[in-house]
């Protein structure tokens, strides 16, 4: 008797470290999807950026010799474009706090994406194992008295 409690416990213990080291390769791979997709989404983010700060740069210069032109001074022209820079970043400044508070939303978002995807899954799996734990019956597929099926 004693001998069978101890290969059930040894089997049990087995089946354990088995189930823990699974569980943790499962985070792993968890953590290392969604890094994958932060970096993505955070190269995507540069690249867009930079092309919208070139798109801008250009801009500024063109509208700096429109103005230089308009005005008849060059040099006034690109000052008043300075002038422009100088306005946006004091409006920036203003509203650092509400632009992180958006980027920090966008980044948490980001990170959380795929947690209703994972819970949904979740579910399938577990209502997948009651099915096959309850040799497939379900209360889809079990017949109703009165609809047809055969009882």
């Amino acid at each position: 008797m004693e001998n069978e409690a101890d290969k059930v416990f040894t089997e049990l213990k087995k089946e354990v470290f088995t189930y823990a080291g699974l569980k943790l390769r499962l985070w792993k791979l968890i953590a290392i999807e969604r890094t994958a997709g932060l970096l993505s989404a955070l190269s995507f983010g540069l690249i867009l950026t930079l092309f919208a700060f070139f798109t801008i740069l250009f801009l500024f210069f063109a509208l700096g010799f429109f103005l230089g032109d308009v005005l008849g001074s060059v040099a006034l022209g690109f000052l008043l474009v300075g002038g422009l820079y100088l306005l946006l970043s004091l409006v920036f400044v203003g509203a650092r706090k509400k632009i992180r508070m958006c980027l920090t939303h966008v980044f948490v978002k980001a990170l959380q994406n795929d947690d209703e995807e994972d819970d949904d899954e979740e579910k399938t799996r577990t209502a997948d194992a009651a099915r096959a734990t309850l040799g497939g019956e379900t209360a889809a597929s079990a017949p109703v008295p009165g609809d047809g099926r055969a009882d």
